[in-house]
């Protein structure tokens, strides 16, 4: 099964992700202060949102007009065009960009971070066109190569910075920087060769910024859905409370630039469970939309959307099997995980919000990676921008409803509401347009056999952080993967046997 192979193509992607983010929470909340954490969480939720509203629509537009281009013998014009058009981008970021550095030149800490920010963008741009490219190609092993070097790199660079020199909270970005600057070369060479003999062409760049820029425009609002809430707690609850709600939260990409001189410290406790809980699960819905969405793309570019919705079925049965599970362990592990994953200033807090904010993250990521599939097939992200705006004007409502009551918690309730209100709409209105399956029936079976996770990992004791959060890991993941195969949940023995045929192909090879 062609989605078999790829999901096994980009693994290693996926776990290159896994370490840098629970390594990111593990590491920088131990070599930075709180505040630092704060800045650094603040400062990467900025340069994703100047990224997002800049330069995300060239790569997405490049992505989804890449089948077209070759079906056509037009690639050499297609990569000519989104070389022309990151150049333009490229001068709206730097505006933007000298905006925000005179907004925030007098704030402590954040004169140091923005110049590893300006030379990041252009750098992480080419590389991501690049490899959209390769992805679009379905060319899997340079891909997983090259954004694997490039996750593991700039970790790895970024915490021996932190650890070694006195960039503090620029340190992680100084990583990310020199990794991107790396690879970049090479893949630069690839962009700029594949463009030879190319022209510019009109007609493809309105297609992109027809597809493109509402795509930015609807993540743009999704960091809103995810952001507002860390407003209205601080002026409802105080900073405090930010900074409890961000510790359950995680790696914060999403949290918002305004707040970061005067909560810096708060928000770095917020961030510290963020990607604890939602990141694990949204790498899971990523690793598998990463090998499914080129598939959905072929089909429907050459077999319409009968097609597209055919391999679609395999790619939501894969998400709901691995993201449902990896969801549910995460509430299920909640304590031991937080003892292990997060510095004790800021545990505490992050505890009781990490159970909720995995099932956000798992909803969160059927609307980026699926419920959007169809929108992104019909070329109707301008619908898609629109429809965003309820789940996130919604969010705001139900903070602002429940914050004074709940408190925090109140917050996360909003968060999980919002997101299933987004997933919901997108779904029902996508269905208009590309009718992409919902099988319930898998959905029921990949539940129950996350059921049977509970008693098995209810009966392993109390003991010391890291031996605790393994034995429910594995005896969770066991009792799962048993019932999942005696119930077929999400195609598992179909999914098993795939790999076992896989694997003895390869030995008679």
């Amino acid at each position: 099964m062609k989605l078999t192979r790829h999901l096994a193509g980009y693994l290693p992607v996926n776990l290159a992700s896994a370490i840098a983010a629970f390594g990111g929470v593990f590491v920088f909340t131990r070599l930075l202060s709180p505040d630092e954490y704060g800045r650094y969480a603040l400062c990467l939720s900025l340069m994703a949102l100047l990224h997002t509203l800049t330069l995300t629509w060239v790569e997405a537009a490049g992505f989804r007009f890449h089948a077209r281009a070759a079906a056509q013998g037009r690639l050499p014009d297609h990569f000519r065009t989104g070389i022309a058009l990151i150049w333009r981008s490229l001068l709206l970021a730097i505006l933007v960009w000298a905006v925000v550095y005179l907004f925030l030149r007098g704030v402590p800490g954040y004169a140091r971070i923005l110049p590893w920010i300006a030379v990041l963008m252009p750098l992480a741009t080419i590389l991501k066109f690049a490899l959209e490219a390769h992805r679009a190609g379905q060319d899997v092993g340079r891909f997983a190569r090259v954004q694997t070097a490039q996750i593991l790199l700039g970790f790895t660079l970024g915490a021996l910075l932190a650890w070694q020199t006195g960039l503090g909270a620029a340190a992680p970005f100084a990583g990310l920087a020199v990794a991107a600057g790396l690879l970049a070369v090479r893949e630069s060479a690839f962009v700029f060769h594949s463009a030879r003999g190319g022209k510019v062409d009109g007609e493809f760049k309105r297609q992109w910024a027809g597809y493109g820029w509402p795509i930015a425009a609807a993540l743009a609002l999704d960091l809103l859905l995810s952001a507002a809430d860390r407003f209205l707690i601080a002026a409802f609850l105080g900073e405090g409370a930010v900074g409890a709600y961000a510790a359950g939260y995680g790696v914060a990409d999403k949290t918002v630039l305004l707040i970061c001189a005067w909560a810096e410290g708060a928000v770095g406790a917020y961030a510290a469970g963020y990607g604890v809980a939602d990141k694990t699960v949204l790498l899971i819905c990523a690793w598998a939309a990463m090998a499914g969405a080129p598939l959905i793309m072929a089909a429907y570019e050459t077999r319409g959307p009968d097609g597209a919705a055919r391999e679609a079925r395999g790619l939501i049965r894969t998400l709901l099997l691995f993201g449902m599970p990896a969801a549910s362990g995460l509430a299920l592990v909640a304590d031991p995980l937080s003892r292990a994953m997060i510095g004790e200033d800021l545990r505490e807090a992050a505890r009781p919000i990490i159970p909720w904010i995995a099932f956000a993250g798992l909803l969160n990521g059927l609307l980026i990676h699926y419920a959007s599939e169809a929108f992104q097939l019909a070329r109707r992200t301008g619908l898609r921008a629109a429809l965003m705006t309820v789940p996130a004007g919604l969010n705001i409502v139900l903070n602002l409803l429940l914050l004074p009551a709940l408190g925090v918690m109140g917050a996360v309730y909003a968060t999980v509401l919002s997101y299933a209100a987004g997933v919901g709409l997108l779904a029902l209105v996508g269905r208009s347009l590309v009718a992409l399956p919902w099988p319930a029936r898998d959905a029921m079976k990949t539940a129950l056999a996350c059921l049977a996770m509970w008693p098995v990992i209810a009966l392993i004791p109390s003991m010391p952080a890291w031996p605790e959060l393994f034995a429910k890991a594995l005896a969770g993941g066991a009792s799962f993967a048993i019932a999942a195969f005696a119930l077929d949940a999400g195609g598992a023995r179909g999914f098993l046997n795939s790999l076992s045929g896989r694997s003895a192909s390869h030995r008679d090879a």
